[in-house]
């Protein structure tokens, strides 16, 4: 059985959509994703002024130290300069180099993945 009304529904002319209907139909549906905000945390404080603190500390700790300590450093640093210590220093720089791929790699993936926080 077959209604009327719904035959003369099915088979009534629609009307032309209007220009650029879908884009503003897409808009609403389209999730609208949060802009990022510029933030500098603590963090970014204390890194900041501890690298800034480093030369300092370089220069007091030349200043006050003995020297004998000093004599000390550069005796050790003579000897892991070594042809016997090569492989450790060879073998730390390749691990080295990993972990700063690792680390650039895991922070790209980190900055590019997308924001799903809506608004």
């Amino acid at each position: 059985m077959n209604d009327p009304i719904e035959d003369a529904l099915r088979t009534y002319p629609l009307a032309e959509l209007p220009p650029n209907f879908s884009k503003g139909v897409m808009r609403q549906i389209r999730p609208s994703y949060a802009s990022l905000k510029f933030r500098l945390t603590w963090l970014d404080y204390a890194l900041g002024f501890f690298l800034s603190l480093l030369p300092l500390a370089w220069f007091v700790a030349r200043a006050t130290l003995p020297p004998q300590f000093l004599m000390r450093v550069q005796y050790q640093w003579l000897l892991l300069r070594s042809p016997a210590f090569e492989p450790v220093l060879i073998t730390g720089i390749i691990t080295l180099a990993v972990l700063l791929i690792l680390v650039a790699a895991a922070s790209l993936r980190y900055l590019f993945q997308p924001n799903y926080q809506y608004r």
